[in-house]
């Protein structure tokens, strides 16, 4: 299941930190985000996701290794300052895993 989600993400390309991201939607086995720079498909992320935790004072982070399977549009564009990217997890740990689901269940209405 993929749910509608803007949480906070942070990203690591080439060892370098991409900061100010937003998620547009989760799911257990991947996200899909806003970038300001091109990601190129088939690119490996570290991701760590910031997940609400509404019980208590302090935000829950999922991390995660990735792979880009997607990017809209397909190339780089001069003076554009938006991409959408696709992610795969391709390593996240079972706990985080667990968490990841529960606040997407958290979110779907039926």
């Amino acid at each position: 299941m993929r749910a509608p989600a803007k949480l906070a993400m942070e990203v690591m390309l080439g060892g370098k930190g991409v900061g100010g991201l937003e998620t547009i939607n989760v799911s257990a086995n991947g996200v899909y985000f806003a970038s300001p720079t091109y990601i190129a498909p088939l690119t490996r992320l570290e991701i760590v996701l910031v997940l609400p935790d509404p019980g208590r004072s302090r935000q829950r982070k999922v991390t995660c290794q990735g792979i880009v399977v997607r990017t809209e549009p397909e190339t780089e564009e001069e003076n554009r300052h938006s991409y959408d990217v696709a992610c795969f997890f391709t390593s996240i740990d079972e706990t985080d895993r667990a968490d990841l689901e529960s606040y997407i269940l958290a979110q779907l209405t039926f």
